[in-house]
């Protein structure tokens, strides 16, 4: 799949949650950004030019299941678009391509991070946010997170279960699906 073709997908997908003028805002910020080119990793999941569109989408998808299938609620309709399309914003600047086909980290990263990183780059671009997409976004990597921050974890789902939702579609994505 090419760039234009995610892009394609990007708005179809999110024209279900959001206007088309959001949508347009959205691409414009992301693609100068590299978020529909960039890998999701240097030798995991996605370790390929676009995996982090890839991987995004399939999160998305995967949280999009899970909410009808298990009924979840959700405090805004449109925060599995929110959460599984943007969980990952942080790595659009994470790696360099090697020129072989290969990724590396790249070591000139202005704001390192994972998860408040992400954070970080939506409120920027003035993106607002639930608190609760906060959260998801924040804990997505659940028990890999830190183990000093395992108790942290647990309060967020106790407060926000569809944190353990996002961590769930995160892994589906990753370990299931592959991407």
């Amino acid at each position: 799949m090419n760039t234009k073709e995610r892009i394609k997908i990007f708005k179809s997908l999110m024209g279900q949650a959001f206007s088309k003028e959001e949508v347009d805002y959205f691409v414009a910020i992301f693609r100068r950004m590299g978020y529909f080119t960039a890998p999701a990793s240097t030798k995991y999941h996605g370790n390929y030019e676009g995996g982090l569109f890839d991987h995004s989408l399939e999160v998305t998808k995967s949280l999009l299941h899970l909410t009808k299938h298990l009924k979840l609620h959700w405090n805004s309709k449109k925060s599995p678009y929110v959460v599984g399309m943007f969980h990952d914003l942080c790595k659009c600047d994470n790696y360099i391509h090697n020129g072989d086909g290969t990724y590396s980290y790249n070591p000139n990263v202005t704001i390192p991070g994972h998860a408040e990183k992400s954070l970080v780059l939506l409120a920027a671009n003035e993106i607002g946010v639930t608190e609760e997409e906060k959260a998801c976004i924040r804990w997505h990597m659940g028990a890999f997170d830190d183990k000093e921050n395992w108790d942290k974890y647990g309060k967020a789902i106790e407060k926000f279960p569809n944190v353990l939702w996002t961590h769930t579609a995160d892994m589906m994505a990753a370990r299931i699906k592959g991407i």
